[in-house]
């Protein structure tokens, strides 16, 4: 009798129990395999399989004695259903070794692309911030009109720059899954504002008419992220701007009502309302360049740009619309593009979960930034700065900006030096919070040298690291506030200004 297995190996059971293969040939003990015969018992033979990754898998011939032919016949079908389940075993641990290896090196890469992403995020943004912040010190300056013009190309372009750098970082985020909406009470109606007050000035140059319409029924606070809604509408804004050269464009707001939600063109989204949240439903309208109905769905996706214009008027980097469908599908929503054709403008739509606050707590809202307000005529003569980063250029670049609106500023290149010429004349301490810098630590250090909290200068990170987990570390350790860089004349008027009024200012990262 022969049982068959693997690697066409066969166990002869007669006068001369061998077992061969094809390439070698492996004497098994005969006495040992009559031995167990006769007692009836299973023999096992441990054979090595041909897989070895780290340890050897082994595989099990079974050979036992039978006193009828119909018994051979049953352990021979049992022999080879375990065969075919020991080959699919070693099948699927193969298939297991290589998924396990594939997700390591997945995950090599991905750490790898955070890191490099990570670094060249505040390298870069160090660079711009010495940009951006010199071009808008130049801009106010008495300049001839051809010059105005350089430099505020030049300021454009910068900008362009630093949006681009925030885009990928934001992009990194979305797809590895870090990035986390935040969730707190906002004013809805002051959210529009701003977005009109950014948006006007680049509108007005193209002599375009922009309008917006906020139904009645909007409610004036709502819970969630004010940073992602806003850059969500500034972007479908601002492209509606970009790609029209005449004509109008509009902006409504309202809440969606349930029957809404029954909408053809948004088959799959079945929002279930609440008491607890609302639905706010966004559209933006212009009479612009258009887009051909078979290029919309490309339009979400990365890098993608309108292909019936690229050729003529290519602008941006393809990642505006990608992000804010990311947006707001982290907000529970949908959104979609409708046009009729080239030249006959399009409409874009949204539409995102909020929160309702409690109407007791209205009053009470934390306190963000804007960066927006007309801080022109602003004047902080005499305020005392102490200013600590190691990087020449930046540190030249911010004292220049604080020198600029009128402050009296000291510098200092590190900690150390930092703890040494402070004193409780200072009324602002800027740090960056490099790890080599030890912004945490001297940050500790000065809440120990300055006991009473009204004694101690205001305490601001001044990074161009916008990672959460900075904004976290330094609320942790006692900092006052937060401003990433780059910054610009503007935003650091806008900064100083509500610090000393408001003794708080985290910028949203």
């Amino acid at each position: 009798m022969e049982l068959f297995c693997d690697n066409n190996l066969a166990i002869s059971i007669a006068h001369n129990p061998v077992q061969h293969d094809r390439t070698k040939h492996i004497q098994i003990d005969r006495h040992f395999i009559k031995e167990k015969l006769d007692s009836g018992l299973i023999v096992i033979a441990r054979i090595p399989t041909r897989l070895q990754v780290a340890d050897i898998f082994i595989k099990e011939l079974l050979v036992a004695r039978f006193q009828e032919l119909w018994q051979v016949a049953v352990a021979l079908s049992h022999a080879a259903i375990l065969e075919e389940s020991m080959r699919a075993r070693d099948q699927l641990m193969e298939q297991n070794i290589a998924l396990d290896l594939a997700r390591r090196e997945a995950e090599t890469a991905i750490r790898a692309r955070n890191d490099f992403l990570a670094v060249m995020n505040h390298e870069m943004r160090t660079p711009m911030h010495a940009v951006i912040a010199l071009s808008s010190l130049l801009q106010e300056t008495d300049l001839t009109a051809e010059q105005r013009l350089m430099v505020e190309t030049i300021l454009k372009s910068s900008n362009l720059l630093a949006t681009l750098i925030n885009d990928v970082l934001d992009l990194s985020r979305l797809e590895d899954g870090s990035l986390q909406l935040e969730s707190a009470t906002f004013n809805l109606h002051s959210l529009f504002r701003e977005v009109l007050n950014l948006i006007k000035p680049v509108a007005y140059v193209k002599k375009l008419s922009l309008t917006s319409h906020l139904a009645s029924d909007l409610p004036m606070y709502a819970i969630g992220d004010e940073k992602r809604l806003m850059q969500t509408i500034l972007n479908v804004v601002g492209n509606a701007v970009k790609f029209s050269k005449e004509g109008c464009i509009s902006i409504t707001a309202f809440v969606a009502k349930p029957e809404s939600f029954r909408d053809a063109r948004i088959p799959d989204f079945l929002p279930v309302p609440t008491d607890s949240h609302f639905y706010l439903r966004v559209q933006v309208k212009d009479s612009g360049s258009g887009i051909n109905p078979q290029d919309i769905p490309k339009l979400f996706t990365k890098f993608a740009q309108n292909q019936s214009l690229t050729t003529r008027n290519p602008a941006g980097s393809g990642l505006g619309l990608a992000i804010c469908r990311r947006f707001v599908n982290l907000m529970e929503g949908h959104i979609w593009i409708e046009s009729e054709g080239i030249g006959k403008g399009c409409t874009v739509t949204f539409i995102v979960k909020l929160g309702i606050p409690d109407r007791s707590n209205e009053f009470k809202l934390p306190f963000v930034p804007k960066f927006l307000g007309n801080h022109g005529s602003t004047n902080f003569a005499g305020l005392k700065v102490l200013l600590m980063d190691d990087n020449g250029v930046s540190r030249t670049v911010s004292k220049g900006l604080l020198l600029h609106l009128g402050c009296d500023v000291t510098t200092a290149s590190s900690s150390e030096e930092c703890l040494r010429v402070v004193s409780l004349e200072h009324e602002v301490v800027f740090m960056d919070v490099c790890t080599w810098l030890g912004g945490y630590e001297l940050t500790v250090r000065l809440h120990e040298k300055f006991t009473k909290h009204q004694s101690r200068p205001l305490i601001v990170a001044l990074t161009g690291n916008n990672k959460k987990v900075t904004k976290d570390n330094c609320m942790r350790v006692g900092m006052d506030g937060l401003i990433l860089k780059p910054v610009s004349v503007d935003k650091m008027r806008g900064a100083l200004s509500e610090l000393l009024e408001r003794r708080v200012l985290f910028e949203t990262v």
